[in-house]
């Protein structure tokens, strides 16, 4: 299961990366946020606190990303 989630993670990313490149905004972050927060879960579940800090700042960015893209749209 993890290593599914791994991969899935992996894709989500790379993803979000290929978009944020050809500058496909907003959908990008929202590629981000799913792949960096599916690490950050495989992180938690396998004590890697190196790799949660990573990923959970990666959110962190990702979620203040699209909130700031959200309000700025009101």
């Amino acid at each position: 299961m993890l290593n599914t989630l791994k991969w899935l993670g992996t894709f989500l990313c790379l993803t979000g990366i290929t978009l944020s490149a050809f500058n496909v905004f907003p959908l990008y972050l929202w590629f981000g946020l799913a792949g960096s927060g599916l690490w950050a879960l495989v992180a938690a579940k396998t004590s890697d606190d190196p790799l949660l800090v990573v990923e959970a700042a990666a959110v962190v960015v990702y979620v203040v990303g699209i909130l700031y893209n959200w309000i700025g749209q009101i």
